[in-house]
């Protein structure tokens, strides 16, 4: 049984999915993610799927998004079993933490979890550190545009529009926002730094549920209210105030200074995200940077509307790594669709191919190596079956990077002061070291696809009826 040897008071929250509670241990600088009760199944039937599940899920970070994202950027996850008792010990102490729409999903008490290192610390046993160590979540979201030739009329509008603010009016419409967020995915990945920082102030003014901050493990700002400010405020005057500088958050400037502040945490987050990882297994060290940076017409960003510059991300950042990994979807959703109902209607009639193309795993193998060549030679083929199913598992891959999250710890360090970390500079001098990793890499299922396809629908009809009612 795997705990750390710690007391339950060691353990704090981290964050939740639908398939997953994630609690971190302050002692030994490591996260497990706890598995949630997925159906009503026997117990011996439970206990091996649960296996089965936590062992695909670090399988396919490993195997799959690893070479395509970098070893860099992708942790090795293992699977652990832990007692059932610290299970009802974790539900109850994280509790008060959780959303309460979360609440009636229980752990699975066949106790397996994957442990992973705490992104939200700092891989070092370097003592020369300064301030808080502080860690960004960044769920980046969907950075390209489909082609137009996959697009039909009656959808023209996802030519120019990006899915994630096309979705901010079906969210606005549900009532799960008050407001839509000035966030653009296409403003983050368009490797401009005016754009970049502009996507990044606009996540810090409207997190929803795809900004957080970290202070030494502890999770202190995801929302935009005058409660969350304060320690954000707090968190980022600690951070900046260098050996170069006083920072005073006193006196009648307070606005004027949490501006400050945000600009210059908005513009160390932007070097940072840019900043080229060597990796000889890299997949696109050969491909060349994108010339054109995409524009999505919703985007409130000025540098956009005046066209700005057209460098594109550099090779080997953490973005660039994840925006060409989400590009393994070379038919959309609206071309994917059709060979995901003839794969689906094979299977019915051959389920036995199932297994033998291991489209629930294991992901140990070739049949989910993914290049992009590979992946165009079979939407040029789509005729054979085998080439359907390597479409449709790239379409799947690149849901896994449209939804995972980016990771960037930073910590102030003296000048002149030699670390193992990268050490990156601030505008005026200070130097942080960082560590960057991509979490939140799990398999997306084949089921997946039909609730995608039919939650496009209502983005699209959601946002022509806003502009319609405009």
């Amino acid at each position: 049984m795997a705990t750390d040897g710690t007391n339950i008071n060691s353990w704090v929250y981290r964050g939740e999915g639908n398939a997953c509670l994630a609690v971190g241990n302050v002692v030994s600088k490591q996260v497990y993610l706890l598995m949630k009760v997925k159906d009503r199944l026997s117990s011996d039937r439970r206990h091996a799927d649960a296996k089965r599940t936590v062992q695909n899920d670090v399988g396919y970070g490993r195997f799959v998004m690893r070479p395509l994202i970098g070893a860099q950027f992708v942790p090795v996850g293992e699977v652990v079993c832990v007692p059932e008792e610290f299970l009802s010990q974790i539900e109850e102490k994280m509790r008060e933490y959780r959303s309460s729409r979360r609440l009636s999903e229980k752990l699975d008490p066949a106790g397996f979890a994957v442990r992973l290192p705490d992104a939200c610390k700092l891989p070092t046993v370097d003592s020369c550190g300064q301030g808080p160590v502080v860690c960004v979540e960044v769920k980046p979201k969907t950075g390209f545009l489909p082609e137009i030739v996959t697009i039909p009329d009656v959808h023209a509008v996802r030519r120019s529009v990006c899915r994630y603010c096309m979705q901010q009016c079906l969210k606005l419409c549900q009532g799960k926002i008050k407001e839509r967020s000035q966030y653009c995915p296409l403003d983050l990945f368009s490797g401009t730094a005016s754009r970049m920082v502009y996507a990044i102030k606009a996540l810090v003014q409207n997190p929803q549920n795809n900004f957080k901050v970290f202070e030494d493990g502890n999770l202190i700002y995801s929302g935009g209210t005058e409660n969350h400010w304060q320690p954000l405020q707090d968190c980022l005057t600690a951070l900046f105030a260098g050996e170069n500088e006083d920072i005073d958050c006193t006196g009648d400037s307070g606005t004027q200074t949490n501006n400050l502040l945000v600009d210059r945490f908005a513009e160390l987050l932007f070097k940072v995200l840019v900043y080229p990882v060597d990796d000889p297994n890299s997949c696109y060290g050969n491909t060349p940077p994108s010339t054109t940076p995409e524009c999505c017409t919703e985007s409130t960003c000025k540098a956009q509307r005046q066209g700005g510059s057209q460098h594109g991300l550099v090779p080997d950042s953490v973005l660039f790594n994840i925006l060409h990994t989400q590009q393994l979807d070379v038919l959309d959703i609206e071309g994917i669709y059709p060979l995901y109902q003839r794969l689906v209607a094979h299977l019915e009639t051959h389920p036995e191919d199932r297994g033998r193309w291991c489209l629930e795993g294991p992901y140990d193998n070739a049949q989910w190596t993914m290049t992009h060549s590979a992946v165009e030679k079979c939407r040029d083929n789509i005729q054979s079956m085998e080439s359907v199913v390597m479409l449709v598992k790239a379409f799947l891959v690149s849901l896994t990077a449209k939804d995972c999250s980016v990771m960037v710890t930073i910590q102030r360090v003296e000048n002149g002061t030699d670390v193992m970390l990268p050490v990156m500079t601030d505008s005026v001098g200070n130097k942080f070291m960082f560590n960057i990793q991509v979490v939140d890499t799990k398999p997306k299922p084949l089921h997946r696809i039909q609730k995608y396809f039919s939650l496009n629908k209502d983005i699209v009809q959601a946002y022509v009826r806003t502009i319609g009612d405009k």
